[in-house]
């Protein structure tokens, strides 16, 4: 969603700039393509691409060592429980109940690997 609404927003810029508008703004005379040359419109293209590639450069080595470290993906338990009942105990969706036995097993595996017990009050 955000990757292809901010490129139409970068092109319609490119596109439907008026030069009264540009002007309240306080920019220069380049108008959008409807309006002049074109020369927004290519202004708007490279910056596009210039993002893309940035933010290539930066997040591929990021989303690679989370994989190599195992921590791209949530569990697939938790998965199928859903994200929004394993963090925030509650869907936010109801339009089908997860399977109890599922959550319940996701519950103690979340337990025991935070140092709890699975019943009772332990003391320090």
């Amino acid at each position: 969603v955000h990757f292809f609404n901010g490129i139409w927003g970068c092109i319609a810029t490119g596109l439907f700039a008026a030069p009264r508008h540009l002007a309240a703004a306080g920019y220069g005379d380049v108008p959008g393509l409807f309006y002049g040359e074109g020369k927004l419109l290519a202004c708007e293209i490279y910056g596009v691409l210039f993002i893309i590639g940035w933010v290539s450069l930066v997040m591929i080595p990021f989303f690679l060592g989370l994989k190599m470290l195992g921590m791209f993906r949530v569990d697939p338990l938790e998965e199928q429980v859903g994200l929004d009942i394993s963090h925030h105990k509650g869907a936010a969706y109801d339009i089908s109940a997860p399977n109890q036995a599922a959550v319940d097993e996701l519950a103690e595996k979340r337990a025991t690997a935070h140092g709890k017990s699975g019943g009772g009050d332990d003391e320090a």
